[in-house]
């Protein structure tokens, strides 16, 4: 199970990214049904889990709240004080949907401002390894493009070199005039456009794809199809210590 240190640091939460199967994650823990979209939704005791349709979950409780990965962002959100943690579920329609302000916009509707949150984005598909379609780069900067106006876009059409070393080989170019987008690049200037600042989050560096076999991945599956399939689980939860 991995952690992130910023996630660690506040006092009475817990939370992880690890496998579906993992002893360490809590025995009880609430999903929504994930279908790519931009709803957060607050936790109820009455609701059954992987039912209701949401991408996003928060809570003041005392309840685990997770999303399930296979190479989208797992985003884990924390008040610095401990008192309400969310678990957001980010593809690249969801995060362009605006499921990022949207769980912004909880906390500040809970009187928790901006600046005393803490986020941590888990293991995702890395450019190194996610290759997007030429048809998809041009409508994503006529709809998004104003977030980096004055800066890099978050693709490349050379395929940037992993950031840590890899353990299966990335996959090559299937497609003429195709670029590599940077899923988690995005995620945190959508962070920052919330009103985070970059010392607020938190990135892992793993790639899902090509760092370990152990981890996620639907884009290496579809590559592999022999591969058993698998998730990841990235949960968090206030606790009593």
């Amino acid at each position: 199970m991995q952690q992130a240190d910023n996630l660690g640091a506040v006092p009475g939460v817990d939370h992880g990214f690890c496998s579906i199967n993992d002893p360490l994650r809590p025995e009880t823990v609430f999903i929504c049904k994930q279908v790519h979209s931009a709803s957060v939704i607050e936790w109820q005791a009455d609701q059954v889990p992987n039912t209701l349709e949401a991408d996003g979950v928060f809570t003041r409780e005392h309840q685990a709240i997770a999303v399930i990965t296979a190479d989208c962002l797992p985003v884990l959100i924390a008040s610095e004080n401990g008192a309400m943690v969310a678990a957001v579920h980010g593809g690249w329609k969801g995060l362009q949907g605006g499921i990022i302000a949207n769980a912004v916009q909880r906390f500040a509707d809970q009187g928790i401002p901006v600046d005393q949150l803490r986020v941590a984005i888990g293991p995702s598909i890395k450019p190194c390894c996610y290759e997007v379609s030429e048809g998809f780069i041009g409508q994503f900067q006529i709809d998004q493009g104003h977030l980096w106006r004055d800066g890099l876009a978050p693709w490349s059409f050379a395929q940037p070199t992993p950031l840590l070393p890899p353990r299966i080989t990335p996959p090559y170019a299937r497609q003429a005039g195709s670029a590599w987008f940077d899923l988690s690049g995005y995620g945190v200037m959508l962070l920052q456009a919330a009103g985070l600042k970059r010392e607020q989050i938190e990135v892992s560096k793993v790639c899902t794809y090509c760092t370990s076999p152990t981890f996620a991945s639907y884009r290496r599956r579809t590559h592999h199809p022999q591969e058993p399939k698998t998730l990841i689980y990235s949960w968090i939860a206030r606790s009593d210590r």
